[in-house]
């Protein structure tokens, strides 16, 4: 990919973050598709259902130390393309690379869950930036 081309993708992925939107970064052939990440709706509900019910969106303020780990983490994989997705709490960001293997900070601590050490692929690629996160604790698989 050309150099361009992924400071491009950067450029979008610092649009969702400046948003405090979740996203997804996917790969179609050669090209790189960074799309907001949607949630799993398990019910339809018609609008007389719904009537009523106070639904909240708001930007969320993601915390400068999970922004640049976002934004360095990204400008590492993509051009090993490697998909991930990033989505935000109240005060967390989960960095996921597939439904058992992520990455989850807080303020206060990080947490790297299904990976059995930080020398496993993907999260190897962004070892070196998890360890400016305080508290970070590992939980591998059982089994």
């Amino acid at each position: 990919m050309s150099e361009s081309a992924a400071s491009s993708k950067l450029g979008e992925i610092k649009a969702f973050l400046d948003q405090g939107k979740p996203f997804e970064v996917k790969y179609d052939g050669e090209a790189v598709c960074v799309s907001e990440a949607k949630g799993v709706v398990k019910i339809s509900l018609s609008k007389e259902e719904t009537k009523g019910i106070r639904v909240r969106k708001s930007a969320r303020k993601i915390p400068a130390a999970q922004k640049e780990f976002v934004i360095n983490s990204a400008s590492i994989l993509i051009p090993k393309r490697i998909p991930f997705k990033v989505t935000f709490g109240p005060k967390e960001t989960t960095f996921r690379f597939d439904l058992d293997h992520y990455i989850h900070i807080y303020p206060e601590k990080c947490a790297v869950v299904g990976f059995k050490s930080l020398d496993e692929l993907p999260v190897s690629l962004v070892r070196d930036l998890l360890s400016g996160f305080p508290n970070l604790k590992i939980y591998a698989p059982k089994g």
